[in-house]
C-alpha cells in the first residue's frame, strides 16, 4: 500500500505534535516541515533527519498539508495550496466563521479538485461529533459544553492571538468554567520593554476571541509559571429521560495533532473518490478517519 505524503506547515506546539503522530502511523509519510524563511537558519534537534523548506512548493510530493498555523492566516493559506492542487487539513478555531468559511473555500477546492477539512481540531472537531451523536440520543433536550475546569487551561488560538499584539513579548491565554456552560479568560502577558499595558489590553478585550466572554488581563515578570499546555471539556446534554456527559483532559496540542492527522485518511478518501471540496469533521463518515485497508480492519473498534 502506497503511503499517504504529509506535509505540516507550522512550526509550533501542534506541529511538533503532528510530526510525533504521523511517526506512528503506518500508513503515512512525512514529506517535510514548511517553516518561515527567517527560522530556517535555527537549528531544531526534533528535525533531525527531516526535510524542512521555506515554500511546500520545494517539497518532492505532497498529498495532503496540516496547517499548523494562526487560525486567521487558514483561509488565505488554504487557497493558496488549493492553486498549487494540495488538499488540506486545517484546526481553524472561530466558531461564528466556520461556516461562512466552509461555503467559500468549498468554491475553490471544487474549482481545483482537491479536499479540504477545515475546523478539525478537537473543539470544533471531534467535541462537534460528540455534541451531534447526543442530539441523537436526546433528540430533544439542553446541552452544555464547560471549557477549563476550575484551574483553567490553555487556549491554543486566544493565546496566538495575544502573543501577535504589538508590545507582547509574551502570554498565555486560559479559558476557565464560569459555571455550567459559561467560560471566562485569564490572560498572563510579558510585555516588551516600554511597552503600555493599558494599551495591550485594550486590544485583547476588543478582539472577537475575547470580547464575548469575561476577561482578566495580568502583567507578570515571567511566564513560565502559568504557561501550561494543558485543557479539559466537559460536555453534557440532558432530555428525554437521558442524561449524557463526556469529559476529556489532556495536553492541548496533542489533542489537536493527533486529530488533525487522522483527518488525512478522511481526505485523502475523499480525493481518490472525486468526493471534491471543503468539509467540516462532521461532514465526513467517520470510518473514514480510522487506520485501516479494508472494512473489516476499520470496524475492529466495534
Amino acid at each position: 500500500m502506497q503511503k499517504i505524503s504529509v506535509a505540516i506547515v507550522g512550526w509550533g506546539n501542534v506541529g511538533r505534535g503532528c510530526k510525533r503522530a504521523i511517526s506512528e502511523c503506518s500508513d503515512l509519510v512525512l514529506a517535510g516541515v514548511v517553516r518561515r524563511a527567517s527560522s530556517l537558519k535555527y537549528e531544531d534537534p526534533d528535525l533531525e533527519n527531516t526535510v524542512v523548506v521555506s515554500d511546500i512548493t520545494e517539497l518532492e510530493h505532497v498529498d495532503v498539508a496540516i496547517l499548523c498555523i494562526p487560525s486567521r492566516e487558514v483561509p488565505e493559506r488554504v487557497k493558496q495550496y488549493h492553486e498549487l492542487g494540495i488538499s488540506t487539513i486545517d484546526s481553524y478555531d472561530e466558531h461564528a466563521n466556520i461556516a461562512s468559511i466552509r461555503r467559500d473555500l468549498d468554491i475553490s477546492a471544487k474549482s481545483k479538485k482537491v479536499v479540504s477539512i477545515i475546523g478539525a481540531g478537537w473543539d470544533p472537531g471531534t467535541d462537534s461529533a460528540i455534541r451531534a451523536i447526543m442530539k441523537l440520543v436526546s433528540i430533544t433536550g439542553h446541552g452544555t459544553t464547560t471549557f477549563g475546569g476550575e484551574n483553567g487551561g490553555r487556549s491554543m488560538g486566544h493565546t496566538v492571538q495575544v502573543k501577535q499584539i504589538e508590545g507582547v513579548k509574551d502570554a498565555v491565554a486560559l479559558t476557565l468554567a464560569n459555571g455550567r456552560g459559561k467560560q471566562k479568560r485569564k490572560v498572563y502577558l510579558e510585555l516588551e520593554k516600554g511597552a503600555d499595558l493599558a494599551l495591550v489590553e485594550k486590544a485583547i478585550l476588543a478582539d472577537p476571541y475575547f470580547k464575548n466572554d469575561p476577561t482578566e488581563v495580568i502583567e507578570v515578570k515571567n511566564i513560565n509559571k502559568y504557561n501550561t499546555l494543558n485543557h479539559s471539556v466537559c460536555l453534557e446534554r440532558t432530555g428525554m429521560q437521558v442524561n449524557q456527559k463526556y469529559e476529556a483532559e489532556g495536553i492541548n496540542p496533542e489533542f489537536t495533532a493527533n486529530i488533525m492527522v487522522s483527518c488525512v485518511r478522511a481526505c485523502m478518501k475523499a480525493y481518490t473518490d472525486e468526493d471534491y471540496g471543503a468539509y467540516t469533521f462532521i461532514e465526513r463518515p467517520l470510518i473514514d478517519y480510522l487506520p485501516g485497508v479494508t472494512i473489516d480492519e476499520k470496524l475492529e473498534i466495534y
